[in-house]
């Protein structure tokens, strides 16, 4: 049984699609989400552009605050593997933010980390749109969202991060009576972008796909478990309140020791 007034987002309905029981944990239960290193870091990189968008930090003091407060704003450790994961991300970031030349000078900035409430096939649906602009020289509405995925990653993702811009420009057409021209992701941590001309089938497709996962929501009493080892100890933010928690603690045990015994040969 779903809490009364429950609110559904793009993440939230991601995270179902990928391992129901987070969902459960987060949403029914209400417990506490632990966060990883890979979403502290993406939590880092949208402050850095919100204040820059909004004038609180100048675009030359952009590298400089990302230096200075990288450990206090990132304190999750990393996944062990690959080696020197930490480093890695830190160096691309610090890159990027000390040569980051601004958006468009043609962008006129509509709204910045914008919190909204639309309806989608007769449900409640929120989320927060990173950056909203009006280009002037096409007249058209751009929708921005700054991703630090991998491009490897994202590759694997798009169809799905697709549906996550499409639920914004639904709050565009919403607002401002007119579907967005251009979605768009900044993918900044390897500083390259990836644009996508709107497409109104799309708007079918995304409006389907919250409802038919709604729909198997309000329906599941199993809340299956995707015992996936990397993403559970390394990007589940309810691993420790999991039920599989220590099923998966000592699968990953006994992987290690035969990996060791295979060693000794």
């Amino acid at each position: 049984m779903l809490p009364e007034g429950i609110k559904f987002s793009f993440s939230s309905l991601s995270a179902y699609d990928h391992c129901p029981m987070s969902f459960k944990l987060s949403k029914i239960d209400h417990l506490h989400d632990d966060g990883n290193f890979f979403s502290q870091y993406g939590s880092f990189g949208h402050k850095l552009f919100e204040q820059y968008e909004k004038g609180e930090i100048p675009l030359i003091a952009l590298g400089q605050e990302y230096a200075d407060r990288f450990e206090a704003e990132v304190t999750a450790d990393p996944p062990p593997f690959p080696r020197g994961l930490w480093q890695k991300y830190y160096d691309a970031g610090q890159e990027f933010f000390d040569n980051f030349n601004g958006f468009d000078e043609h962008y006129e900035i509509l709204e910045i980390e914008q919190k909204f409430e639309i309806n989608i096939g007769g449900y409640p649906f929120v989320g927060i749109a990173d950056l909203i602009v009006r280009n002037t020289l096409t007249g058209g509405i751009e929708v921005i969202d700054h991703k630090s995925k991998s491009k490897n990653s994202m590759k694997k993702e798009i169809d799905v991060y697709r549906k996550q811009l499409y639920t914004y420009a639904m709050y565009v057409h919403e607002k401002y009576g007119e579907w967005p021209t251009m979605l768009r992701f900044n993918m900044y941590k390897e500083n390259y972008w990836i644009d996508e001309p709107f497409d109104i089938k799309m708007v079918k497709e995304t409006e389907d796909w919250v409802v038919a996962t709604i729909d198997r929501i309000k329906s599941d009493t199993e809340w299956f478990i995707h015992e996936d080892e990397y993403f559970c100890c390394n990007i589940c933010g309810f691993f420790m309140q999991c039920p599989a928690h220590n099923i998966i603690l000592e699968r990953r045990h006994e992987r290690m020791l035969a990996k060791e015994q295979r060693g000794d040969e």
